[in-house]
């Protein structure tokens, strides 16, 4: 053999020692980057850092899971439809007990206005003014009754915009673990990248799953608020 293909035969065995010895660098590094990962039961650090773009996405949304869902930063539950209905009958009682008093009012001074004695006026006068007082305190309870009604119309659409918020966040994160989950199931070689790949998707089974009932959970809730409101 000459010098010439003595050289080239010897850079391409090089070259091969080369990319053989960088496949089994890359591959050690994934075992130990998924080893790592594997050494939590739950979260975003169950995502090795090799499969960047998943890892990155649940870390950046991950963190406003609990505090929009939990109710950190606002309510996320409507309670019952009843709470609607009291707080619509508040307001109407308070209206009608306030006509009712006018009513009495009226035909009280009218009776006055009728009345052959003095004791017979006094008795309507006494009447006409505490019918007034009557008016009154009803206006006051009217006026309750209407902040209570304002109340329930915040909560409800403030639970609205959580809960909005709160499946938002939800549906990315488990975005993120099924993305790694359909990542994970290809992984096949060697043995022990399987077999630490298979306990990870274990893992994102799970939290996809977690993920899902909890956004039924939340959209159940965002709905009956959005027919609850007054």
């Amino acid at each position: 053999m000459s010098s010439a293909k003595r050289i080239v035969a010897g850079l391409l065995a090089l070259g091969a020692a080369t990319v053989a010895l960088g496949a089994s660098t890359a591959l050690a590094d994934k075992l130990s980057d998924f080893k790592e990962a594997d050494r939590y039961d739950e979260g975003c650090r169950t995502i090795p850092v090799t499969y960047s773009s998943e890892r990155d996405g649940c870390d950046r949304e991950g963190p406003n899971v609990h505090p929009w869902c939990d109710g950190d930063k606002g309510p996320v539950t409507c309670v019952s439809e009843e709470e609607t209905r009291k707080a619509k009958r508040g307001v109407e009682d308070a209206k009608k007990n306030i006509d009712e008093l006018k009513d009495k009012k009226t035909k009280a001074e009218s009776n006055k206005s009728n009345a052959k004695t003095d004791d017979e006026k006094k008795k309507y006068s006494d009447e006409i003014a505490q019918l007034e007082k009557d008016i009154y305190e009803g206006g006051k309870k009217l006026d309750q009754a209407a902040k209570d009604l304002d109340g329930r119309k915040k909560l409800v659409d403030d639970a609205i915009y959580m809960l909005d918020k709160c499946i938002g966040y939800r549906r990315a994160v488990m975005n993120s673990f099924a993305a790694a989950l359909d990542k994970v199931r290809n992984e096949s070689e060697p043995q022990e990248l399987k077999d630490v790949a298979r306990s990870l998707r274990g893992k994102y089974e799970k939290a996809k799953s977690g993920h899902e009932e909890q956004i039924t959970a939340k959209t159940n809730a965002w709905n009956n608020c959005k027919s609850w409101r007054p």
